[in-house]
């Protein structure tokens, strides 16, 4: 993870879903605590049910609010 995490310039933020999250705590990912949302052409699919969202500050990473929303791009068959 932490070679993933290097070698991923590109991109402001890492995020993953995960039951392990003590794993990538240790890792330094972080939980997403606020809530959660997929963006699709209709526009944003709320996901309050889904839980163990975490993200990995990168180089690029802007200041962040862990209690705000997160989104992102729905993918074919689901979203997180």
């Amino acid at each position: 993870m932490r070679h993933l995490a290097e070698n991923i310039p590109d991109y402001e933020i890492a995020c993953l879903e995960t039951e392990k999250i003590g794993f990538y705590e240790r890792l330094g990912w972080e939980v997403w605590r606020g809530p959660l949302a997929g963006r699709s052409e209709q526009g944003l699919i709320r996901t309050p049910e889904q839980k163990g969202v975490m993200i990995l500050r990168l180089a690029r990473t802007p200041a962040l609010n862990l209690d705000g929303e997160l989104t992102i791009e729905c993918q074919a068959n689901r979203i997180w």
